[in-house]
């Protein structure tokens, strides 16, 4: 009976083990999908097929993958997936896919899309939303030109109601793209003038963040 049992239960253990590794791969594979599909989504539409070219780049501890997206031999513009390195969101680090394109000599943000995110819902976790205000911050907008802070911290970013330490978090994403995208066209030296760049000006917020005790205990309060 013991004997059985065992048997049993080292069965199940194995077909457990076996479906797991199939999720795994199965999620992994949705997981490049769709970060795939973000990477179109985030540039102007275009005739033809994408040619896509991927390039990692380490800041501080962190890979940035920048991927230049062609049609037809012609540049559609800079994908540049990016964790918020300086500041965590709520619930933790926030990544988001970021657009740049290039026009005239000017450089602007094409669209952002959040990868990655484990924020309140109905609260940080609403910067999923088409046209939230930080995203609206931002399209159209030349990152040369953007402070990476939320307005209560003198920036430019639009932070969502009730939501500051998520807001903080997501700008500080978009900066941390930028720093690559800035890296990747060879206007950033080294790997210390891109963490340099992508921690400077939230130097002030996380100040503020730390002076804001009782905005670490909820969403709700930490405006």
């Amino acid at each position: 009976m013991v004997l059985v049992l065992f048997s049993i239960t080292a069965v199940a253990a194995l077909l457990v083990g076996l479906v797991n590794n199939l999720t795994k791969g199965t999620i992994a594979e949705t997981e490049q999908r769709n970060k795939d599909l973000a990477k179109l989504e985030v540039l102007p539409k275009f005739e033809g097929e994408a040619e896509l070219q991927d390039t990692t780049r380490m800041i501080g501890d962190f890979n940035i993958n920048v991927t230049t997206v062609k049609a037809g031999g012609n540049l559609v513009g800079y994908a540049v997936e990016a964790p918020s390195i300086t500041k965590n969101g709520y619930g933790d680090r926030i990544y988001l896919m970021v657009g740049f394109v290039e026009q005239e000599g000017k450089t602007t943000i094409s669209g952002v899309k959040v990868i990655s995110q484990k924020e309140t819902p109905g609260l940080g976790a609403n910067m999923l939303n088409p046209g939230n205000s930080l995203e609206k911050s931002v399209l159209g907008m030349s990152p040369a030109e953007l402070k990476f802070a939320v307005k209560k911290d003198n920036g430019s970013f639009d932070a969502l109601t009730g939501s500051t330490i998520s807001s903080r978090a997501y700008a500080n994403a978009v900066e941390t793209a930028y720093a690559g995208y800035l890296w990747a066209k060879g206007e950033l030296p080294s790997e210390n003038d891109a963490v340099s760049g992508a921690t400077t000006t939230t130097e002030a917020a996380e100040n503020n963040n730390q002076m804001e005790p009782e905005a670490q205990k909820g969403e709700v309060s930490n405006e």
